[in-house]
C-alpha cells in the first residue's frame, strides 16, 4: 500500500494551482498492529492546554515507521521541556500539522492502534479510531491488576512491571513510548484479542 504526503500547491504554466500528492516511503513496515505516541507542548494563557510537537509510530517489532516534530498551530507558552524534551528549535523546523495528520490517519486506519492513554494522543491529531481496533494499555483492566495497580496505571510502571525497563527518566521519548506500549500489549494480547472479539464481531455486524 502507497502512503502519500501532501506537496506544497504550486502554480501550473496555465495559471491555476494544483495540489500534488506525493507517494512517500516509509523505513519500516507497516504491521497490522501498530503503536502511537505522541509529544505535547502547552498553549493558552497558562500552558495547561495541550499542542502536538511530536509523533512517533512504531510497528510490531518496535522498528520505527514515523518519528517528527510537527511545527506550532498556535503560540506555545510552555514547552514543558522537562517532561516533553521539546525545545523550540525542535518545532520550527517540524512538519506541518496537517500534512503529519494526514499521514497518521492513513497509517492507522483499518490497523489494530496500541498505545497509552491514546484518547489524549488521537485528541491533539484531531483523529478518530474505532473502539474495537483501540488496545490502549492503560484502559486494560488485566493490566493494572497484574501490575497492583488501584487506579489507571503509569506507563513508567507496568514497563518496569512487565518489562524490567525504567523508561522516562528525566524527559519522555514518545518513540520509546510507543515500543514499551507495543511490548506490554505483545505480552496480553491472546486474552486481549479474545475479550475483544465480541465488541469487533458487533461492530461488524453494525455495519
Amino acid at each position: 500500500m502507497l502512503y502519500y504526503l501532501s506537496v506544497k500547491s504550486q502554480v501550473t504554466r496555465t495559471g491555476n494551482r494544483s495540489n500534488r500528492k506525493s507517494p512517500l516511503l516509509l523505513p519500516a513496515e507497516v504491521t497490522n498492529r501498530i503503536a502511537l505516541d505522541c509529544e505535547m507542548v502547552g498553549i493558552g494563557p497558562d500552558g495547561k492546554e495541550h499542542m502536538l510537537a511530536r509523533v512517533s509510530i512504531v510497528n510490531e517489532q518496535g522498528d520505527v515507521i514515523v518519528d517528527c516534530y510537527v511545527k506550532p498551530q498556535e503560540t506555545v507558552t510552555d514547552y514543558r521541556t522537562e517532561i516533553s524534551g521539546i525545545r523550540p528549535e525542535h518545532v520550527n523546523k517540524g512538519v506541518d500539522f496537517k500534512t503529519i495528520r494526514e499521514l497518521v490517519r492513513q497509517l492507522i486506519h483499518g490497523k489494530i492502534l496500541v498505545g497509552h492513554a491514546l484518547k489524549n494522543d488521537l485528541m491533539v491529531l484531531n483523529l478518530k479510531h474505532p473502539k474495537y481496533n483501540i488496545r490502549d494499555t492503560s484502559r486494560y483492566r488485566p493490566i493494572a491488576k497484574k501490575a497492583g495497580s488501584f487506579g489507571t496505571p503509569s506507563l513508567k510502571s507496568i514497563a518496569y512491571v512487565f518489562l524490567r525497563e525504567d523508561i522516562q527518566d528525566g524527559s519522555h521519548c514518545s518513540v520509546e513510548d510507543a515500543r514499551a506500549a507495543m511490548k506490554i500489549y505483545m505480552l496480553f494480547e491472546k486474552e486481549w484479542e479474545k475479550s475483544a472479539l465480541p465488541a469487533w464481531i458487533g461492530a461488524m455486524g453494525s455495519d
